[in-house]
């Protein structure tokens, strides 16, 4: 194999070869006439799939959110909650410990994703 019949090594491998051209489509038609149907139905698959794993991507993504803003309303709650019981100063190593424990966990999740 010559240096020109390989890919550079910063182009992504595909897991399926790429739909045939038309002169080797009539090839495999004379072969197997099913095999093209069959090829188009691996392609479909293909895409299927990766548009699943792309909306479980953006699922998530707003669960995180979800859980983010959750936990910062709980915190607010939390906040009212101690102010109007006079609890205040009690309560203050509570929120501030759960909001940086959150914000870093935010952190780690998006320094991790990229």
């Amino acid at each position: 194999m010559s240096d020109q019949d390989t890919p550079p090594a910063d182009t992504p491998t595909r897991m399926m070869p790429s739909f045939p051209e038309a002169d080797e489509a009539r090839k495999w038609q004379e072969i197997d006439p099913g095999h093209l149907a069959w090829r188009r139905d691996l392609v479909e698959r293909q895409l299927h799939r990766e548009r699943l794993d792309q909306w479980m991507g953006y699922g998530f993504r707003l669960l995180e959110h979800v859980i983010v803003v959750g936990f910062g309303l709980a915190f607010v709650w939390l906040g009212f909650y101690a102010v109007d019981h006079k609890v205040s100063t009690q309560v203050v190593p509570m929120i501030g410990g759960g909001v940086a424990g959150l914000a870093g966990a935010v952190l780690a999740v998006r320094n991790r994703r990229e």
